[in-house]
């Protein structure tokens, strides 16, 4: 494995473990930084203070706060399970440890029996997408830095029809969004047509 490899993994984990922390198991709110619900109560000033919320902390606090607020159902982990399979391929984390850290940081547990209840029209009988162009029922952040990629209503294709891979028993799929000509990972409920 190379260094930068390596060190990508690293922090993939060390996100994840922060994402899972309880707010009143980490530093900042033992400092008095961040409040039992992530809120910031002071700006951190001590090198101290600085380690222990930093801009890397703020940023996966800004994400546990808003997943804290998000009802998690069946559809919205469609809309999270392409990014959730990229964090099971870049870190090898199971499907059953990634189900405990959403847990942990949303109190929802994907059962198997709601991923099957999801919308299957695109589907074949063998779990395969039929191929062809779809437009975009969402937004769709470009895997490998987050920043917003392709947008909801632009059109994408969809060439291989087996998935690219499955995350709590959906299927992930592998598009080319048309415009920006960027492979982009979906599921079925992110498509319409």
């Amino acid at each position: 494995m190379s260094l930068l490899r390596t060190g990508d993994f690293f922090y993939a984990l060390r996100f994840l473990r922060l994402l899972t922390t309880p707010w009143n198991k980490t530093t900042a709110y033992e400092m008095g930084i961040v409040d039992g619900n992530g809120k910031v109560l002071k700006k951190a000033e001590s090198p101290e203070e600085k380690k222990a919320y930093n801009v890397f902390h703020k940023l996966v606090f800004n994400l546990k706060r808003l997943l804290n607020k998000v009802p998690l159902g069946k559809s919205t982990l469609a809309s999270y399970a392409a990014a959730l399979y990229l964090i099971k391929e870049e870190t090898g984390i199971s499907d059953r440890k990634l189900g405990q850290i959403l847990e942990n940081v949303s109190g929802f547990n994907p059962h198997k029996s709601e991923a099957e209840k999801l919308n299957e029209w695109y589907l074949t009988e063998e779990g395969n997408i039929q191929e062809g162009k779809y437009a975009l029922g969402r937004d769709i952040a470009l895997p490998s830095t987050g920043e917003l990629l392709a947008k909801k209503d632009t059109w994408v294709t969809i060439s291989e029809s087996a998935p690219a891979g499955r995350i709590f028993d959906l299927p992930v799929f592998k598009a080319k969004h048309n415009h920006t000509q960027q492979i982009i990972y979906i599921t079925q409920e992110d498509i319409i047509r």
